[in-house]
């Protein structure tokens, strides 16, 4: 009696989850905006990290000790602090409109003595920086709620360096989840030639290469 009530509950927990995802993804395809910096705490959780590792995707970035990165979009952190352990001699800029967020996180980075991470205020429309500086660039569920992603990589594709690379990430809970070849899409007409791809349709990395650069 006791298994077929938890089992009762269990369903109507899994079933409100998924009503919830679903409506969401409803909402987010038609209103566009930035993740509210308060929930970022719900989007990023244990049960995600556990699925999705930080250490996952720094391995696939092929980082180098030196290397200067650029993240978009970086929440809590979590997973631009990995890739800052992987560069001890280089420096991540994480950018982001909202102005709670870059707070948060650099008050993050002084209370965990973080130095090589530079939260920055910025509008990936208009990056503030030269051509071709950074190594890597990387956004996690992110490009899918810029209103034009498009407009975005062919930004980050004038600031990345020839030989960088872009790392794409999503995971299918988020609400603004966009199929792979959605992706590969906006990057292909960015200027971008995908080298590899990871996972599967649930979570999936993609890592492209400037080629409209020499």
């Amino acid at each position: 009696m006791l298994f077929l009530w938890v089992l009762q509950i269990l369903l109507i927990v899994f079933t409100a989850t998924i009503a919830w995802i679903l409506l969401l993804k409803l909402v987010r395809h038609f209103w566009k905006f930035p993740i509210p910096a308060i929930l970022t705490g719900l989007i990023d959780n244990p049960i995600r990290r556990k699925i999705q590792p930080p250490k996952t995707l720094a391995d696939r970035m092929q980082l180098q000790p030196d290397m200067f990165i650029l993240e978009v979009g970086p929440g809590k952190g979590t997973y631009t602090f990995e890739v800052a352990k992987r560069v001890p001699d280089g420096k991540v800029i994480a950018i982001d409109i909202q102005e709670s967020v870059v707070r948060k996180l650099k008050k993050k980075c002084e209370e965990l003595g973080i130095t090589n991470v530079e939260p920055r205020i910025m509008d990936v429309y208009n990056l503030n920086f030269d051509e071709e500086v950074f190594d890597r660039a990387f956004l996690i569920s992110c490009l899918p709620e810029i209103p034009d992603p498009v407009r975005a990589l062919e930004e980050l594709n004038r600031v990345l360096k020839q030989n960088g690379l872009l790392c794409l990430v999503e995971f299918f809970p988020d609400p603004d989840y966009p199929l792979p070849r959605t992706e590969i899409k906006w990057a292909k007409d960015a200027g971008f030639t995908l080298d590899a791809r990871h996972g599967n349709w649930f979570i999936y990395y993609l890592i492209f290469s400037p080629s409209n650069k020499g």
